[in-house]
């Protein structure tokens, strides 16, 4: 950058008296300009400027004066048209000389193309730079517009010009054209020329033409839901290329940038940002003997609609119904030797092909070859249109407002049809004869408003979404617009939150501070530089990018404390969180209130981290996306800037609608809220119609693992029917074989009806006197009596009076207990506890236990395990959206121990191994409709069947422990929990389930080893 005349200096064209423009009709002007393509990193713009002027003119003399006169600057000024020239570079002062009546001023000067900024300016000449086209433009001086313009000539370069106006006189060498004054015509022409450049700039090149180039794409379609481009690109260069030795330094060098740059990409600078291309190594660079080899390979997804996708040199373009696929040699490529081109569409091949293709591999690779080995092949136009299936098509559309609207569609017709459940369970819970206790009102009062608030929570997010998608593709979408339109819903949804949880004062005042920045940078924008709409260019500001993050955090923290404090109160007006040791004057223990020194400082943290991972994601994005980018320059930092305030702005709404996706979990507490306080004495929820109505509601919302097919909730609707139907169906026709369905030998009672709540400590007793008895036995049978004199009949007898249970009215006597059940079987049979609540609160407990490793496995083989990792690394909530996918799966696998406590004593079989089996399958039954519609749209379903299998291992092991804690109270009398399991199975049923548990445990890991592996999925979030 360079001054070319002091800045005081004034304007030719500001007034003909100042240059006396008059006396310059005589004056005889020439100009020419010329590109340097070779040999730099950008082109260089190399023009003269020859100007002679009558002696007689005003100003002539002030040329003669030194160059700090003010004479000599005015006059300069007017036969330049500027005072101050930026871009200018010159190799020396403009000469002056003389020659009889006439001064003669030649003025040289240089400067660069640079296609991202909106113009250069190099002597009088105007040059606008874009990615494909650059136009040049003549701006003669005002003073010298009548004067006498002998000669104007322009040089592109070697592939000359586009246009030219008006037609040039004569072309002179390869490529230069001139323009000659006609006789007595004294006006400037209006001189105006395009060129496309031979490439970007500085890729020398004449270097390349012996560089041998080979390329394929593949599409892979099946076992995912969108089709997967995997793509590579084969380089050799001669050493002797001018940039051969820049490929060999650091990735982060900028000659190497620029190397890679030429022999990747369309253009040199500034690059478009590839977000969606991914590469799972860099490209790999060696050297054999005078050549260095360069591989470049990377892949992407058909993810959108009507828009150009690239990866690598190819570029696809997705129609409704068929998929072009181009092409895109690098300029600087164009004439080197491409020996091998493969295009493989997969099935069911290509719909058309050009060029035609020299041969076919395989069952529907196309392949064009070179011809002639002795003739440089230029790189053919290659487009392919194919015709993937009908399940690859619908998913590429899922851009498309129409889809999300459907999608959009799919998730309100869940949440409205869970709503409607649950209020159809209130009204059932209203039609109970007795009078509700204060809690019970409180728990179905909060369920009401819950059903009602999470469709008002639904709306308010993806209404967002929808506006904000439909603007984007119907008009400009200001930052301003956004900030407006995502705070305002953003703040409904939080208020609604709030408005419902009731929180105490503290947490209503810390959410009102949260409030406060996204309220003032939403109403005053342009004072923090975040209006796009408002006069004049909008330029990124640190300032801006720091008050929009300190917005959007505060919009997370407060969405996750509304989040907590409706957790808070669903769980404490039902008495599901312990009391607090403050008593009320009456004595009586007060609820737990929600501190905001405690929630406080958790939720800032976990915002915190959560914003740092986002960041952190999106500068790797970022860095990824513009790889090949002059990352040197003012423009890219200015990019860099506007790209963290623009994310910054969308995670506000994407945020918050990540943390409401979990607004299923707040469903499940109240559901639990309204079990516990209205729960009928009955032996299982599905006794009473308004119970089993809520229970079966309960395993959709908390059990169910959803899975999108084709990436869109339109049907997802349909498998609430599926969960609550499978779980009915895998109970209550095998409820006959429950042991204590079954009768007594004698009266037709059921064991349920004679084993009451009173008959437990009996029970337990006389369940130990027969495991201690059998031991006896087993003892006199090994012979292992010792001194003493074996006394079978005497312990059968026993046997015999164990297994007569006393009636409970008259008339008084015993009914025996059926043949097939002991009573250790009957004491297993009841559960831990006197009723199903707290036999599922038991096992909900214990599937904590296996359901942390569970949970880890499920949260790693979606989020970590083979390709998923990218989809997590690339998406700015991935690292946090892991964690909270452990907390999913513990959700999971700790509801499906609460179903299997509460169905305890209606589920079939003697040990909790066999109970766990009914459940295990209503969970298992839907995912195997969920694989076989996967195998109908083509996708991936391995991962289905390691849920599966962990569902049965959990609960297997839940049950397991449901049966040792049913006789807790000897645990003091064992040496370990493993002693007390042995004696209350015997050696027999022991056995069998240790060899149970081991096959379950194999069976999970080679799932996990040999099938399950995750559908690559594109990266969340694509711009």
């Amino acid at each position: 950058m360079s001054v070319l005349f002091p800045s005081g200096s004034a304007r030719a064209a500001e007034g003909a008296d100042v240059c006396a423009s008059g006396g310059l009709a005589e004056a005889r002007v020439s100009t020419s300009v010329a590109f340097r393509h070779d040999d730099y990193a950008y082109t260089k713009i190399e023009t003269d400027l020859t100007v002679s002027v009558p002696a007689s003119w005003k100003l002539a003399k002030g040329l003669l004066l030194g160059r700090e006169s003010r004479a000599y600057v005015n006059a300069m000024t007017c036969l330049t048209g500027q005072s101050q020239m930026w871009s200018d570079l010159r190799p020396s002062p403009p000469a002056v000389t003389t020659k009889g009546d006439r001064v003669k001023v030649t003025y040289k000067a240089s400067s660069w193309v640079n296609w991202y900024l909106p113009s250069t300016d190099v002597g009088v000449w105007q040059v606008r730079g874009q990615a494909d086209i650059w136009t040049v433009t003549l701006n003669p001086p005002p003073a010298l517009e009548r004067s006498r313009w002998d000669k104007v000539t322009a040089d592109p370069g070697p592939r000359g010009f586009d246009t030219a106006k008006p037609p040039p006189s004569a072309k002179a060498e390869a490529s230069k054209l001139v323009w000659r004054q006609k006789k007595a015509t004294h006006s400037a022409p209006s001189v105006a020329v395009s060129l496309r450049p031979s490439w970007g700039t500085g890729c020398a090149t004449a270097g390349l033409a012996a560089a041998r180039v080979g390329t394929n794409v593949a599409f892979r379609h099946d076992d995912q839901t969108y089709t997967k481009i995997e793509t590579d690109l084969t380089v050799e260069v001669p050493a002797g290329w001018k940039h051969a030795n820049a490929l060999l330094l650091s990735r982060e060098s900028r000659a190497h940038v620029n190397a890679m740059a030429c022999l990747t990409r369309q253009s040199q600078g500034q690059q478009t940002p590839r977000w969606s291309e991914l590469r799972p190594n860099p490209p790999v660079i060696t050297t054999k003997g005078d050549r260095v080899k360069v591989v470049y390979k990377a892949h992407s997804w058909v993810n959108r609609y009507q828009t150009d996708i690239d990866v690598g040199i190819w570029q696809v373009w997705a129609e409704a119904d068929v998929w072009t696929v181009t092409l895109k040699p690098p300029p600087a490529l164009e004439g080197s030797h491409w020996d091998r081109i493969t295009v493989d569409p997969g099935p069911p091949g290509v719909e058309t092909a050009e060029p035609p293709p020299t041969a076919k591999e395989e069952a529907t690779k196309l392949v064009w070859r070179q011809m002639k080995a002795s003739a440089p092949l230029a790189a053919p136009a290659v487009t392919v249109s194919l015709k993937p299936s009908w399940p690859r098509l619908w998913a590429a559309q899922n851009n498309r407002l129409t889809a999300a609207v459907l999608d959009a569609l799919g998730g309100l017709l869940w949440t409205l049809t869970i709503s409607g459940l649950l209020l159809r369970a209130a009204v059932l819970y209203r039609q109970r004869p007795s009078i509700p206790a204060a809690r019970e009102k409180l728990a179905l009062r909060n369920l009401e408003l819950w059903a009602v608030t999470v469709v008002a929570l639904y709306l308010l997010v993806r209404v967002d979404d929808l506006m904000r998608q439909y603007v984007e593709e119907h008009s400009d979408y200001w930052i301003d617009d956004a900030l407006l339109r995502g705070h305002v819903f953003a703040l409904a949804a939080a208020a609604l939150l709030c408005s419902f949880a009731k929180p105490p004062r503290s947490i209503w005042v810390a959410g009102a501070l949260l409030m406060l920045p996204p309220l003032v940078t939403m109403t005053l924008p342009e004072t923090f530089g975040l209006c796009g709409s408002c006069e004049g260019p909008w330029t990124a500001s640190r300032l801006a990018l720091a008050m929009q993050a300190t917005a959007s955090c505060s919009l997370l923290a407060l969405t996750i404390l509304g989040f907590v404090a409706v957790a808070w109160r669903l769980s404490v007006d039902a008495e599901l969180l312990p009391k607090s040791r403050r008593r009320t004057p009456s004595g009586q223990p007060r609820d737990r209130k929600l501190k905001l020194r405690i929630a406080g400082p958790a939720v800032v943290a976990w915002t915190l981290l959560v914003a740092l991972c986002a960041a952190l994601t999106e500068e790797r994005n970022w860095q990824r996306a513009t790889w090949l980018s002059d990352r040197w320059t003012d423009k890219y930092g200015e990019k860099h800037l506007t790209d963290f305030i623009w994310e910054s702005v969308w995670s506000a709404s994407y945020g918050q609608q990540w943390i409401l996706s979990y607004a299923w979990m707040l469903t499940s507490v109240a559901i639990l809220a309204v079990l516990r306080t209205w729960r009928a004495s009955t032996q299982a929820p599905l006794d009473d119609r308004a119970d089993r109505l809520l229970f079966l509601t309960f395993f959709p919302t908390a059990v169910a693992v959803g899975d999108f097919r084709l990436d869109n909730g339109l049907v997802e609707v349909l498998w609430i029917p599926v969960y609550m139907l499978a779980l009915y169906a895998a109970v209550v026709p095998l409820r006959g074989r429950a042991v204590l369905e079954q009768p007594f030998d004698g009266p037709e009672r059921s064991l349920a009806e004679g084993l009451g709540a009173g008959a437990r400590a009996n029970l337990m007793k006389r369940a130990r006197t027969y495991r201690e008895i059998h031991a006896e036995l087993r003892r006199l049978d090994q012979g292992l009596t010792g001194d003493k004199t074996p006394e079978r009949a005497k312990l059968e007898r026993t046997l015999d009076r164990l297994h007569n249970w006393p009636t409970s009215g008259p008339p008084t006597g015993t009914n025996p207990l059926p043949e097939s059940v002991s009573v250790v079987d009957a004491a297993l049979a009841l559960g831990p506890k006197d009723n199903w609540w707290e036999n599922g609160v038991r096992g909900a407990r214990f599937a904590m236990v296996p359901g942390l490793p569970a949970a880890v496995l499920g949260a790693w083989s979606g989020s970590v395990r083979g390709e998923a990792w990218q989809d997590t690394f690339t998406d700015l909530l991935g690292l946090p959206g892991t964690v909270l996918q452990i907390l999913y799966w513990m959700s999971t696998w700790v509801g499906a121990g609460f179903v299997l406590g509460a169905l305890w004593r209606i589920l079939p079989g003697r040990r909790g191994a066999t109970k766990a089996l009914p459940v295990a399958f209503a969970f298992a039954l839907p995912l195997a409709l969920d694989a076989l519609f996967g195998w109908f749209t083509q996708e991936g379903a391995t991962n289905l069947a390691l849920y599966a299998s962990t569902m049965l291992l959990v609960l297997t092991v839940t049950g397991i422990s449901l049966d040792l804690d049913t006789f807790h109270a000897e645990r003091r009398f064992w040496q370990s929990r493993l002693g007390l399991l042995l004696s209350v199975y015997q050696m027999r049923y022991y056995s069998l389930q240790v060899a149970y548990l081991i096959g379950q445990v194999i069976a999970v890991i080679s799932i996990w080893k040999f099938f399950a592996e995750p559908s690559a999925t594109p990266p969340d979030g694509d711009k």
